[in-house]
């Protein structure tokens, strides 16, 4: 029979904590189809902004037939700020990239958003169609802003559903 032996064991922890003031980009987000939907609505919006802010500064402003325009570069600028803040979020923040998708906000924002440019792209693109010869040398940059205002819209309606999936758990 063996000699009963009894044996002491020590065990130690180290615990170590090591903090950072490095920012660390999340930019495998932009592998990812959300991702990359934001980045393609945030240049496509940019645009959009620009387009219609160059060729409505001019001197004299007929705001009646402006409407259009104005309506288009306002949910432009609004959704491309918001989508900008969405993005840089997500790839400042791994957590926020992971956390943001499962609630009901990025659902909301994105059908918003296809609302919208469906209504201003639509609209605008009626007017430049009609009002053609008054447009003269803008009316192919305005036609070009419209379109891109739809291709949007297909964007965000992409967006929205993969928020709403997200949202779902699937």
């Amino acid at each position: 029979m063996p000699d009963d032996m009894s044996h002491s064991v020590t065990v130690t922890r180290t615990t170590t904590t090591t903090t950072t003031s490095a920012i660390l980009l999340n930019t495998g987000y932009f592998k990812t189809y959300p991702g990359l939907l934001k980045l393609f609505e945030l240049l496509i919006g940019a645009a959009i902004v620009g387009i219609t802010a160059h060729y409505g500064s001019n001197y004299y402003h007929n705001y009646v037939t402006q409407s259009p325009e104005i309506f288009l570069c306002i949910v432009a600028t609004t959704f491309m700020v918001g989508t900008a803040c969405l993005l840089l979020s997500c790839i400042l923040s791994i957590s926020t990239a992971s956390i943001l998708p499962k609630t009901l906000f990025e659902v909301i924002f994105h059908s918003v958003a296809t609302i919208l440019y469906l209504a201003a792209s639509i609209n605008f693109l009626v007017e430049v169609n009609q009002m053609k010869k008054n447009y003269g040398y803008k009316y192919e940059p305005y036609l070009a802003a419209a379109i891109l205002g739809l291709i949007n819209t297909v964007l965000y309606l992409l967006s929205t559903f993969l928020a709403y999936r997200s949202y779902k758990g699937k």
